[in-house]
């Protein structure tokens, strides 16, 4: 028996389910290219690093992925797979051992490794939008390196798209290809690059609205921050299920739960019905995506 007959028994049967590894960007099914005018660029950026604190821990490899979508479908019309960039970065002290142990990258790899940020300017030319899969941590990570990042909008694969709705129990790249029936070797930088614009080419389960559409849709919203300052500390754990974060607050800024949303009366009415003691007054900030995910999202 040959491996597509053996492919085509499996899937045949309720009791197992074939992944099969993401193939060569040039054969990807990619939507035909419109007119150019409505053609749009985009990078999916992803980066490993020391560790997870945005102030402390530091970018060790940068993965630039280059494609292009039509502005109106979402449709990724191509990959520019050949114009990838990928490079390692020295930081300032040594790798943690458990940082290695996810990614595999060494002190030896990266010794006297340096991402000239004119390289990185020259590949953010031309670009619309930049999409990372939990953009919250890449960005601010990227914009401490290199500044440039900072004037461009930005969208996340992990947040602005309904995964949820959609019936999927976890927003993770590899649960989610998976779930669609594909695997990759992750936790490179450039592969799980690649692997998240292939997650944008795909359609969603129950909608069968396209990924990348999806992401758009949201990232073009006029999302504003709702922060409930001076929530109650009991109320802690009803504003983490509705999906509240913390913010520890700064020179000017009070601490605060937050959320963004794009119905600020329906959040306002749940915090006086829920958190606060009756009415209480919520800061509201409007949150472009050019600040979103930034850890300038409150201009100070």
């Amino acid at each position: 028996m040959n491996i597509d007959d053996a492919e085509r028994l499996l899937n045949e049967s309720h009791d197992h389910r074939v992944l099969k590894r993401i193939p060569p960007s040039d054969a990807w099914p990619l939507a035909p290219a419109p007119d150019a005018r409505e053609v749009r660029r985009a990078l999916f950026v992803d980066v490993e690093s020391t560790g997870l604190d945005h102030d402390q821990d530091e970018v060790i490899e940068l993965a630039l992925v280059p494609f292009e979508y039509a502005r109106e479908t979402g449709d990724i019309i191509r990959v520019l797979a050949d114009e990838s960039f990928n490079a390692f970065r020295q930081p300032s002290f040594p790798i943690p051992a458990e940082s290695t142990k996810v990614h595999g990258i060494s002190d030896a790899d990266v010794a006297g490794a340096e991402i000239d940020p004119a390289d990185v300017e020259r590949m953010l030319a031309g670009v619309h939008l930049v999409v990372a899969h939990n953009a919250a941590f890449d960005r601010p990570m990227l914009e401490k390196h290199w500044p440039a990042f900072a004037d461009l909008n930005w969208a996340c694969s992990l947040v602005d798209a309904p995964w949820s709705d959609e019936g999927l129990a976890s927003g993770k790249l590899d649960y989610l290809l998976m779930r669609h029936g594909w695997f990759y070797d992750a936790h490179r930088a450039l592969g799980d690059a690649l692997a998240g614009v292939y997650l944008l080419t795909q359609s969603l389960p129950l909608s069968g609205a396209g990924v990348m559409a999806a992401v758009l849709e949201r990232a073009r919203r006029p999302l504003q921050a709702v922060r409930a300052e001076g929530a109650p500390f009991e109320a802690r754990a009803a504003l983490k299920q509705r999906g509240y974060r913390w913010d520890a607050g700064g020179d000017s800024r009070a601490k605060a739960w937050w959320l963004l949303t794009d119905d600020v009366a329906r959040e306002l009415a749940w915090l006086d019905a829920e958190i606060y003691d009756g009415a209480q007054a919520a800061r509201v900030v409007p949150v472009p995506a050019t600040r979103r995910y930034s850890a300038r999202i409150w201009g100070d």
